[in-house]
């Protein structure tokens, strides 16, 4: 404990960013990156119509991600709070309790999602050939789904305990494991695409699993103890990881709307499309996300110990990183989109045009995703709830389904705009919220 708390409570804010956010933001980009990888692989040796599937399965077993990260960020800003007020006890039960109901949740939602998916996928218009193949892909993903959600909780508590390079390193041998397992699967044995799905899977699963036996080293911060459950104890994780949770939610049924337009509009062409931009916003948003997250526990720490100033230094810098990441990758994207959309898929001339012509427009998007994200992670890491929920309903559900309805008499063109539309009109009531409420929290006392 007393190392934690010299790290997040006397380190220099600088310094301490790049102690623990590069860090943390390298570890969450190769802890997602195999999905970018896994989605190359398929486009390249399965075919079209496989990578069109899997693009159409991944927002449902996203949707089970997300119940990972209600219980694993809502539970992280009370126990980093807890911890800086010296309640040890309470956070190893926090902490404890999340594990197990992590597990409970992800299993329960992979069970129900392969029930209900075939008659989703054929609601959204898909055909029977492209089902079979989406079904294959989520189907795996279900049966390990206890496992492969608790990567993503389990990942919060390790820096919470002041393990930000050990997190990094596991999340980098993830995704070069898991890339060796698809490799095998897809390219030595010429499987299908459930091998795919089987390959992210079993490396997640041995990850998930060293992760956990690390808490069983003294020299943690948190470790496990006979766990109570009481409903405040839900209601609390609940309350906190709300907002993140709404974002992902919010943003799957989005991205399922999306596909079901596509498919309508443009065919499987057109979700390979949008899935290439995602498989690229798999990078660039867990970036921003790591920025944030990794000195999550930091603001935690310093707002439990009425340290405002440090609050301040500390989502300065992570504000300052974010909005790079953001346009540099627009600079990227605007140069390249045709090159970006070869490198999953091989296509002829007029479907590159076209990839390239709707990626450069999606690609806008980024020019302003920076303003609502800021404010919503720093709502959210002081226990701001309503204000992070706001942000987190406008940004993934609200002004996206607003401007489906609004650009679907353009068509296709139309839909390409969505993105960039919603990001801005997002971005507006972040900064409203920003000068209403931010600044004044941030003034020190």
């Amino acid at each position: 404990m007393q190392n934690n708390e010299k790290l997040f409570l006397e380190t220099r804010s600088v310094r301490l960013f790049f102690r623990a956010s590069v860090p943390g933001a390298i570890g969450m980009v190769a802890s997602s990156i195999y999905f970018t990888m896994e989605m190359l692989l398929i486009g390249q040796l399965v075919g079209q119509t496989a990578f069109a599937a899997a693009n159409l399965a991944m927002p449902f077993i996203l949707i089970n991600f997300a119940l990972s990260d209600l219980v694993a960020v809502g539970s992280s800003v009370r126990i980093a709070i807890r911890l800086g007020e010296g309640r040890k006890k309470e956070a190893d039960n926090l902490f404890t309790v999340s594990i197990i109901v992590c597990m409970i949740l992800c299993a329960v939602s992979g069970i129900a999602l392969v029930f209900a998916s075939p008659a989703i996928f054929r609601m959204m218009g898909a055909g029977e050939a492209l089902i079979d193949q989406a079904m294959a892909y989520l189907g795996v993903y279900a049966i390990f789904s206890p496992f492969t959600g608790l990567v993503f909780a389990v990942d919060n508590y390790l820096r919470i305990c002041g393990k930000i390079r050990f997190s990094m390193g596991i999340n980098i041998f993830m995704s070069v494991f898991c890339f060796i397992l698809q490799a095998i699967f897809l390219w030595l044995m010429d499987g299908g695409i459930a091998y795919a799905a089987l390959g992210s899977s079993l490396g997640m699963t041995l990850v998930a699993i060293i992760c956990l036996l690390q808490f069983l080293r003294r020299d943690m911060a948190l470790s496990y103890v006979r766990p109570h459950f009481s409903p405040a104890v839900l209601w609390d994780i609940i309350k906190q990881g709300l907002p993140v949770f709404l974002n992902n939610i919010s943003g799957k049924l989005t991205s399922i709307l999306m596909n079901s337009l596509l498919l309508r509009w443009g065919g499987d062409m057109a979700v390979s499309i949008y899935g290439v931009l995602m498989s690229v916003d798999g990078i660039i948003v867990p970036c921003m996300y790591g920025v944030f997250d990794s000195l999550q526990p930091a603001i935690g720490y310093n707002w439990g110990a009425k340290r405002k100033d440090r609050v301040r230094a500390i989502s300065r810098c992570c504000v300052i990183a974010i909005a790079f990441i953001c346009l540099l990758s627009v600079v990227i994207i605007e140069l390249f989109p045709d090159v970006i959309f070869s490198l999953f898929l091989a296509a002829d001339a007029a479907s590159l045009a076209l990839a390239g012509h709707a990626i450069s427009i999606m690609g806008l998007t980024y020019i302003v995703r920076w303003i609502s994200y800021a404010a919503q992670s720093f709502s959210s890491a002081i226990g701001n709830n309503r204000e992070a929920t706001v942000l987190s309903l406008c940004n993934a559900l609200i002004f996206p389904m607003l401007m489906m309805f609004t650009l679907q008499p353009l068509g296709l063109e139309g839909i390409w705009f969505v993105m960039p539309s919603a990001a801005a009109l997002t971005s507006m009531v972040a900064a409203v919220i920003y000068f209403s409420r931010i600044r004044r929290t941030l003034r020190l006392d």
